[in-house]
């Protein structure tokens, strides 16, 4: 999924670190989890707790780290006759989708053409709305699982970003439609690591959240700008929750009440960060960063040696290409920073 400040290219980098470390974790937590690409990749070697304030992305974190291996839908399939819901939705035909009423067509009728925006084109929004629709009401005759539903509303707006007439955001939408808006909307099948352990997900404040749980390793990567992340995904939040919210604007904005971050307001960053820092009960922190971002290094590394061991101390720095949806200039290349401290915290109970 394309997402601002996405960790995928920096996999590599940030398990270097660990391997350095904290050879001996067992657990990992990812406090800001985004798409959950960094909690999948952890969940091969560790028990992974995952944590993010938007609900897009908790339901694709319960969808592939709590859950701990792929649904069967079994009573789907004795109750409907549907073995795979994802190739049953992938292949409807447009007389299928044209059955859902009017008014219980929410994408169609606020994001696409029919609702006086160009987010996405009218049968690809149909197709979502016929598919959460669905999903719901199989969710309401008893057919699916918890973890089956959160499967399949992962695979809906994991699917949605491949055909989104936007730069990759959606603060707003292009006036013209993109190559990618013409392909058919399908969902996207999403790969379910099994690891054994008991990992868990949230939906809540990263500071209130860890007052309450411990673990060896604490991933940090907060929000970098002013950018509040709920204003560029609200199409996504609004495809998890399809709760048909009042929108505004001409970009169609929802509410975004209790879902804004103090790590995108100058003034409030460094104050959220040491709350951050002092509530951990993890041994070992590591902060991803950005060289563009509110917090200075020097920021950073003040309160990291505050709360921690400052002889642990330590920066990392990996030559990361900013997040745009066009190939950027080697003069507009920016380095992204890896910090580790080591905490004193009472042991794991």
């Amino acid at each position: 999924m394309r997402f601002i400040g996405s960790k995928t290219l920096l996999l590599d980098q940030i398990r270097q670190v660990i391997d350095e470390k904290a050879p001996g974790a067992e657990s990992f937590c990812d406090i800001f989890s985004g798409t959950a690409a960094v909690a999948r990749y952890f969940k091969q070697w560790y028990q992974v707790s995952s944590n993010d304030l938007l609900y897009f992305s908790y339901v694709l974190q319960r969808a592939t780290v709590e859950n701990d291996g792929m649904p069967e839908f079994a009573h789907l399939q004795e109750a409907a006759g549907i073995k795979d819901p994802v190739d049953f939705f992938n292949g409807r035909e447009k007389k299928d989708l044209e059955e859902l009423p009017a008014e219980r067509r929410f994408f169609q009728n606020t994001y696409a053409p029919q609702g006086g925006r160009m987010y996405l084109n009218d049968e690809n929004a149909l197709r979502i709305d016929y598919a959460r629709c669905t999903v719901e009401d199989w969710k309401a005759a008893g057919f699916l699982s918890e973890d089956e539903y959160y499967y399949l509303v992962a695979c809906i707006v994991e699917g949605i970003p491949f055909v989104s007439n936007t730069s990759g955001t959606y603060g707003a939408f292009h006036k013209s439609w993109e190559r990618r808006s013409y392909k058919q909307y399908e969902l996207y099948r999403l790969p379910v690591t099994h690891n054994g352990k008991k990992n868990r997900c949230y939906n809540e404040n990263g500071g209130d959240l860890l007052t309450r749980i411990q673990g060896d390793i604490l991933y940090i990567d907060p929000p970098y700008n002013a950018r509040q992340y709920l204003s560029n995904y609200h199409v996504l939040e609004t495809a998890a929750r399809y709760d048909y919210p009042q929108v505004r604007g001409v970009t169609g904005q929802r509410p975004d009440e209790g879902q804004k971050s103090e790590f995108c307001m100058k003034n409030k960053a460094v104050p959220a960060f040491e709350e951050l820092l002092k509530n951990a009960r993890f041994p070992h922190i590591i902060l991803s960063y950005s060289t563009d971002g509110l917090m200075t290094v020097g920021e950073i590394e003040e309160a990291m040696k505050t709360y921690g061991k400052p002889e642990t101390f330590r920066i990392y720095e990996i030559p990361y290409r900013r997040y745009k949806s066009r190939k950027v200039k080697e003069t507009e290349r920016l380095r992204e920073l890896l910090f580790y401290m080591e905490k004193q915290v009472p042991p794991c109970t």
